[in-house]
């Protein structure tokens, strides 16, 4: 892997832009409040330390397929500028120093992260926190490099025929994600929100790096854009199997650091399992936006019958249960013809009890 010239300065090449495209994205996760922090900037010596680091660790060449694109230096110039200024001036900075730079992967952004960009969201609830997380974001800058290449090794000793070829991109999300994949520039990428994992403490990074990885991976085969109104057994399928990857991939990690969720939290959903099965499936082929942020993208769901990440927890219980009787390679070269059929069926089936499949 090697590092994408021309994004930002440090280690990319200063003033060139990208070109747009629309966005298709998947969040694996959303976070309702920014509430995070920086503090002081980086320094060049630090920036030339990891471009080593990054090119020695992955092995770039000119023809690798997938390269490390890193947006970070244009944010730590914002913050050096206005760290001291007030918060009208810290945005207007943003907006000029991060934020247009970057603004063809801005504008794939646009719609997804709205919330997260709007003026009273970035002045009440994101700049008064960054203060805090410099130290753990120029951490992960500096371990992320190694990080990624490990787990891409790993994962390819599960999945030999990964051929993706895109960007992963370091930056900050505004609290927009933690982990995201979508086309930036034409090319298919992965983005990861530095400000997002470090306000969440989410140290354990290979589970969210799998996560990503298996969308890429899948989307070979089963044709899903977020973006879309697609069918909720669809969202549950393409998140269910990346949550259940990213746990065999790293069988000792927590419930949190695969879903987002505390031991207790998975305790309860196991207990209300089949009620929330029936639920879903009744709503099986909604398309509805409203249904997709209830059971996938809100912490919080808007719909108390219905806990936040319910779609990931149902998801992963159906591949856990199918993988009794499939490998995981056959379960991710499943077409949507194939899977929605052993999807419907695993839902009245896959809830902890169940008998196993036949």
């Amino acid at each position: 892997m090697q590092y994408r010239p021309g994004l930002s300065q440090g280690c990319l090449s200063a003033g060139a832009q990208l070109t747009g495209t629309d966005p298709r994205g998947d969040t694996r996760r959303r976070y309702a409040s920014a509430h995070m922090g920086l503090k002081v900037g980086c320094r060049a010596s630090m920036w030339a330390a990891l471009c080593l680091l990054a090119l020695n660790a992955w092995g770039a060449s000119a023809t690798e397929p997938v390269q490390l694109v890193n947006l970070m230096p244009s944010f730590w110039r914002f913050w050096q500028q206005a760290q001291q200024a007030s918060l009208a001036d810290q945005r207007a900075a943003l907006n000029r120093v991060y934020l247009q730079p970057n603004q063809a992967v801005w504008r794939d952004l646009q719609a997804p992260c709205a919330k997260h960009l709007q003026d009273t969201e970035i002045d009440q609830d994101y700049l008064p926190l960054l203060p805090q997380l410099v130290g753990p974001m120029q951490t992960l800058q500096r371990t992320l490099p190694n990080t990624i290449a490990r787990t891409r090794t790993h994962f390819a000793r599960t999945f030999p025929d990964m051929n993706w070829h895109g960007d992963i991109y370091l930056m900050v999300s505004l609290g927009c994600f933690n982990g995201r994949s979508q086309r930036i520039d034409g090319r298919e990428a992965l983005l990861l929100g530095l400000d997002n994992i470090a306000y969440i403490h989410e140290n354990n990074l290979p589970p969210l790096l799998e996560h990503e990885l298996f969308h890429r991976y899948q989307h070979a085969y089963f044709d899903f854009e977020p973006e879309r109104d697609e069918p909720l057994w669809v969202r549950l399928w393409a998140e269910g199997m990346a949550t259940y990857v990213s746990q065999q991939l790293s069988p000792k990690a927590s419930a949190m650091d695969t879903m987002q969720m505390t031991d207790a939290k998975l305790q309860a959903l196991d207990q209300q399992c089949r009620s929330l099965a029936a639920l879903f499936r009744s709503k099986f082929d909604s398309t509805s936006q409203t249904d997709a942020a209830n059971y996938f993208l809100l912490d919080n769901s808007n719909d108390p019958a219905v806990p936040g990440h319910t779609g990931y927890y149902l998801g992963m219980r159906v591949a856990q249960w199918l993988h009794q009787s499939h490998t995981l390679q056959s379960l991710a070269h499943w077409s949507r013809v194939q899977a929605e059929e052993p999807i419907r069926l695993a839902l009245a089936h896959a809830c902890p009890g169940a008998r196993p499949a036949g």
